[in-house]
């Protein structure tokens, strides 16, 4: 299991940070770039970057 990269909690699958299209996997051709397929932090349900958790 990854780690949020802003608040260092649990992740739980993946979350494009610009669709907000969710996958239980990474999706490496993702229509708005594999880069944007990103873990969700388990928290707040957000991609990692969009986390609104406190570290």
């Amino acid at each position: 299991m990854d780690s949020c990269t802003t608040c260092q909690g649990e992740t739980q699958g993946f979350k494009c940070d610009m669709c907000d299209s969710e996958s239980d996997h990474h999706v490496a051709d993702h229509q708005c770039g594999g880069d944007h397929c990103m873990p969700k932090c388990s928290g707040c349900g957000e991609a990692q970057v969009k986390c609104s958790c406190s570290a």
